[in-house]
């Protein structure tokens, strides 16, 4: 009987021990096999439901659908250019309130994106030319003390330095001024600033 025990040899003993080592990789493989299917096909899926939004979004007309489309699939990528296209042709339009709403809108729903001070420089533009010259200077003191590069700091900063002048507010207007120039030289925005240095009391 002991040499019936002794008959299988511990190589034999290995290959048992591991047919569950072997069938675990296997059940690994195939999980991994369908994994990637099944990205791919999320990918893939993803790709076909953004060429329906996207012909959508080009079948639309009127800003209000668009808002509304934009609204929907917001956390796809070309929602946030389509939500500054649409607020710049509101301000075109000449619906500056409309506008300034849809650019916050934009800051409001992409807090992090590069072109955040170009929003921002909407919503203060948008807000002077509804008379709003409060709300329209602190979204341009915004652009600057969030250190936005050129052109859009620069812009807020020209555009404030004319309000300033505007209520007679000399001293800040000076200063964001020479603030531009010390900074580096202004190229096509020259004339401009030399204009509103002219504007400034002796």
């Amino acid at each position: 009987m002991r040499n019936e025990r002794l008959s299988f040899s511990p190589l034999e003993d290995g290959i048992r021990g591991g047919f569950p080592l072997v069938a675990s990789l296997l059940l690994l493989v195939a999980a991994i096999a369908a994994g990637i299917g099944i990205y791919a096909w999320q990918k893939h899926a993803r790709r076909l439901h953004w060429g329906e939004v996207a012909s959508a979004y080009a079948r639309v007309t009127n800003s209000s659908e668009r808002l509304a489309l934009i609204e929907r699939h917001r956390n796809m990528p070309q929602s946030a250019l389509w939500l500054l296209q649409t607020a710049s042709a509101q301000f075109q339009e000449g619906a500056y309130g409309a506008a300034t709403k849809s650019f916050r809108l934009f800051v409001e729903y992409y807090p992090k994106h590069p072109l955040r001070p170009a929003a921002l420089l909407g919503t203060a533009v948008g807000s002077e030319a509804e008379g709003k010259r409060e709300e329209a200077a602190r979204s341009y003191r915004t652009v600057i003390d969030e250190q936005s590069t050129d052109p859009y700091r620069l812009i807020a900063e020209i555009n404030l330095a004319r309000l300033d002048i505007e209520q007679k507010q000399y001293a800040p207007a000076k200063a964001l001024l020479d603030s531009i120039r010390r900074r580096r030289p202004v190229n096509r925005f020259e004339g401009e600033v030399q204009d509103l240095q002219d504007r400034l009391p002796p």
